[in-house]
């Protein structure tokens, strides 16, 4: 698919690149029948068993990469020089664990995330959040019901888990776009860090998936992708996660939606 035509920089603001995803329906959810079959029945909810057919009425935007340090960095210098008494400012440690530009900013919980997202929209001059659970879904798949971007089997070296065979397996994250993109161009939808979804979780799909939880809101989130620290059964484009949107952890990231404006 086609980048979005808005520049990545705006002012010395550094903004991440988006992607534009058609509009289009899929089966959200586990498609392996037989890898379903092995399952523990607790298991099922951790990869959307049963899958459901789901419509994307509206293309939209999605960031290319998980966002970086380097963009959410641009983004605290810009809330300092926009708000010099500091009031509510969101301060990044300099202590943080993930150190590097290019490295997945984490430690970063839901709501500071989707305030992040907020604000990127009104550098793009659109609506911009965290994409639903569909829509990440929708978007790591690009169109197949393979198993991984790549095909049905794990393979070597093809994404960073604790057992995918990259150099940073069961270590840290990896610099974003290390591996090949999938057929959408987006990178890292499998594995690196865990991916915050604006979607309340539900054990089953019962539509929430297509929809935002409020901001003001509490409660476990859905996230998506999988990580460095877990196995490659979890960075499947089915895995799902549930956690406490408070959270802050050193295998959670994010990436951005943006609506496709009306014409």
């Amino acid at each position: 698919m086609t980048s979005d035509p808005i520049s990545a920089q705006s002012d010395e603001i550094i903004l991440p690149e988006l992607v534009l995803i058609p509009a289009g329906t899929f089966e959200m959810g586990e498609q392996d029948t037989t890898f379903i079959k092995n399952l523990e029945a607790g298991e099922r909810k951790y990869f959307g068993v049963p899958n459901k057919n789901v419509e994307i009425e509206r293309p939209f935007y999605i960031s290319k990469f998980e966002i970086t340090n380097e963009q959410f960095d641009s983004y605290v210098r810009a809330q300092k020089l926009s708000n010099p008494a500091g009031k509510n400012l969101v301060i990044l440690s300099s202590a943080r664990e993930n150190v590097g530009d290019n490295l997945p900013v984490v430690e970063i919980n839901w709501r500071r995330a989707m305030i992040y997202a907020a604000w990127l929209g009104e550098q793009k001059q659109l609506n911009c959040r965290l994409p639903t659970e569909a829509e990440w879904e929708y978007a790591a798949r690009a169109g197949l019901d393979t198993a991984y971007p790549w095909g049905n089997e794990a393979g070597h070296n093809n994404a960073n888990c604790n057992t995918c065979g990259s150099r940073w397996d069961n270590r840290q994250a990896a610099p974003v776009g290390q591996f090949k993109a999938n057929l959408y161009g987006l990178y890292d939808t499998s594995g690196n860090v865990w991916e915050w979804t604006c979607s309340a979780w539900r054990d089953n799909y019962d539509g929430q998936e297509q929809q935002c939880a409020r901001i003001e809101e509490g409660g476990t989130r859905a996230v998506r992708g999988g990580s460095w620290a877990y196995d490659s059964k979890y960075i499947r484009s089915s895995a799902r996660g549930e956690f406490d949107a408070s959270i802050r952890y050193n295998g959670f990231g994010f990436r951005v939606m943006c609506n496709y404006p009306d014409k």
